[in-house]
């Protein structure tokens, strides 16, 4: 199939027109924000992390590694864990970890539990987003959310995942799967209709919103905005500053081309959950297994996966330290996306739990701590929680999980939903909520 390069404006004629796209955006508009409507976001990269990542401190006097010193600017905004274990069952430790970063030792994902329990309450269940080609003896998967043992397709390019978004806002699907990029194509080459067009319905109901009404309509079109200019059309107003040539939309996203995709990815994410579209959202970094090569900014990784069992204490460990940074500071753009939007009273961050996390522990225990390059040890996985659930807890804080399983943790924020349980995926590996 030809590469396409989509404009911002060409993106948005995918919207629809007239009183369609205003009767679902109105919809948005008007939902009640009391009590509180909680989203849940989930981000999982592949290959494990450089054995020194863990935090130190304790409580609110923590102090963040290099590989999650991005995550400084939010801090406060934030959970960080400590001797948290990432349970698995037995054999590949990739493989294993696929089937239990988000399956929790069940055969549904728990996004997919969540989702189940909010049916209905948005037009779309949740929204699953893969960048990056699995492989090896992890095997080659779709994305990393399950149900009954199977891994469900992910949307796997910009295009797709605006389409799948944008069909919901304007008020009705028009039947046609958005999970390939030919198929996003073909729906907005079909849709003529401009946001220019749209505007002038907008401007006209626009006067008679009240201030909270007001507010959300002017984030959504705010946020229109942003991924028109994110996409590249127009150049900045620095004369300095050259104009960049909009991505290739209709490819499949790589590791390599997150520079260009991956904030694509987390505006529409922010975009879905701010105009009510869905509440649960997932993205997966590289998958269980991931050896592309990754050469951008200060990441040279000839393939991850190799490197990521490379010596953690000598150049290999470097990069892990490297792109595990890059993910914590696309994290941090999430967050501070999220935080700039009010919800009600609130902001879209205060009423969302975003975690990430790795699909295993430290990669190694380092070259003088027992090091073996073919283990990907549970202990110690590095997880961040973003947002406090809809109040659900303070966040600012470092939380010691004495080697207690991530279940709990989703035990935690299954509860910040609405969810009255006390386990969460395999009950043998769950102790309770663990954040208080």
């Amino acid at each position: 199939m030809r590469n396409v390069k989509f404009s911002r404006r060409t993106m948005l004629r995918g919207l629809g027109c007239g009183t369609i796209f205003c009767s679902g955006l109105f919809d948005n508009v008007y939902a009640q924000t009391a009590p509180r409507i909680t989203r849940v976001a989930m981000f999982g990269y592949a290959n494990g992390s450089q054995y020194q990542s863990e935090p130190t401190g304790s409580d609110r006097n923590f102090v963040l590694k290099p590989h999650m010193a991005p995550l400084e600017a939010v801090r406060d905004d934030i959970l960080v864990f400590k001797n948290l274990t990432l349970a698995r069952d037995g054999g590949n430790a990739h493989r294993s970890a696929s089937y239990s970063v988000f399956g929790l030792g069940a055969p549904t994902s728990i996004d997919q539990e969540f989702a189940r329990f909010l049916k209905g309450t948005t037009p779309l269940a949740s929204l699953e987003i893969a960048v990056g080609q699995t492989s090896g003896d992890g095997g080659v998967i779709p994305g990393l959310s399950q149900v009954d043992g199977k891994f469900i397709p992910s949307v796997k390019n910009p295009l797709a995942a605006y389409q799948r978004i944008a069909d919901r806002i304007s008020g009705g699907a028009s039947g046609t799967p958005m999970n390939t990029p030919s198929a996003a194509e073909q729906a907005l080459l079909r849709r003529q209709s401009v946001l220019d067009f749209v505007k002038e319905d907008v401007r006209s109901f626009r006067g008679r919103l009240g201030p909270e009404e007001g507010a959300k309509m002017d984030f959504y079109l705010d946020s229109l905005r942003t991924l028109e200019r994110d996409l590249g059309e127009e150049p900045s107003s620095s004369s300095s500053c050259a104009k960049l040539d909009p991505p290739l939309l209709s490819k499949d996203t790589m590791m390599n081309d997150m520079p260009e995709h991956s904030r694509l990815y987390l505006d529409i994410m922010a975009m879905a959950f701010a105009c009510n579209v869905t509440r649960v959202a997932t993205m997966m970094w590289g998958g269980g297994e991931n050896n592309e090569a990754i050469k951008f900014g200060d990441i040279d990784i000839s393939a991850w996966h190799s490197v990521s069992h490379g010596d953690p204490d000598g150049a290999a460990g470097q990069q892990i330290t490297r792109l595990q940074a890059y993910f914590a500071g696309e994290f941090r753009y999430f967050i501070e996306k999220l935080k700039g939007f009010s919800d009600g009273e609130f902001s879209l961050l205060d009423n969302t739990a975003a975690v990430l996390c790795t699909q295993n522990g430290s990669s190694q225990l380092g070259s003088n701590q027992n090091f073996a390059e073919t283990d990907h040890p549970p202990q110690h996985a590095p997880f961040v929680v973003a947002g406090s659930g809809g109040g659900a807890w303070t966040t600012g804080r470092l939380i010691d999980a004495g080697g207690r399983n991530h279940n709990d943790l989703y035990v935690s924020v299954a509860r910040a939903i609405g969810m009255d349980v006390t386990s969460v995926g395999r009950g043998a590996w769950c102790r309770g909520p663990l954040i208080a």
